[in-house]
């Protein structure tokens, strides 16, 4: 049966599923936490700059963002500090989800930034509810991209913005991180953000078609590669 949340206020906007997350908690509470760690240590410095280069070429400044795939809520984070926005930092993971919780909570951002358990291709939440939604890293592990698109088309407001894509924010960044995944990781290469070429752009621009929208730039450069789009 569906539930609505404690707070369904016009910001948060309203969930219309509960989230059963059997089969999705891919880490345990040790595992969530060292892979928490890693993001921290390893890629803290990225996520000003990505809530900064989304806060500039999308123009959202308020109303409700969703981080899709939020980990450990790093850029729900960066983006509510950049902006006025509120965020909802969405993972399939309760423990990534904690341990989220817990950053946010020592960032002084409860009433800002919230945790919530969902996944991409079945969003929690009302149609027309987001100004913004944005994704870092995530889009490459959805299992059906038009599907997940056409998900976050209805959640989106009408002239909503999206945001998804990866990358490191600029070129060096990207050097920065490679130097230190290879020195936790001899195994990987050392740079860890392959600039996506020409191939990917032709691919992703058949994807958006498919989920619906006329509107998108693919952008492919030093910031990453990233697909930018309005309902």
């Amino acid at each position: 049966m569906a539930t609505r949340t404690k707070d369904p206020g016009a910001v948060w906007g309203s969930m219309t599923r509960t989230w059963n997350s059997r089969g999705y908690n891919r880490f345990d509470i040790e595992e969530a936490r060292e892979y928490a760690a890693f993001a921290a240590e390893v890629f803290a410095p990225i996520y000003p700059v990505m809530a900064r280069q989304i806060d500039e070429r999308c123009g959202v400044k308020e109303g409700l963002c969703i981080d899709i795939g939020s980990g450990a809520g790093h850029l729900a984070i960066a983006l509510a500090k950049a902006t006025s926005l509120r965020v909802c930092a969405m993972d399939f993971s309760g423990p990534i989800l904690a341990i989220a919780r817990e950053n946010i909570a020592r960032e002084g951002l409860a009433e800002r930034v919230r945790p919530v358990a969902g996944d991409v291709h079945r969003m929690p939440f009302r149609e027309g509810t987001a100004s913004l939604i944005v994704s870092r890293g995530s889009m490459r592990f959805w299992r059906n991209k038009p599907a997940a698109l056409r998900e976050v088309r209805r959640v989106l407001k009408t002239g909503g913005m999206g945001y998804v894509g990866g990358g490191a924010g600029n070129a060096e960044l990207s050097e920065e991180i490679g130097r230190k995944m290879a020195e936790r990781e001899p195994e990987r290469q050392t740079r860890p953000f392959k600039r996506s070429g020409q191939r990917d752009a032709r691919r992703w621009s058949e994807i958006m078609k498919k989920a619906g929208y006329s509107r998108y730039e693919i952008i492919c450069d030093d910031s990453g590669f990233w697909v930018f789009f309005e309902k």
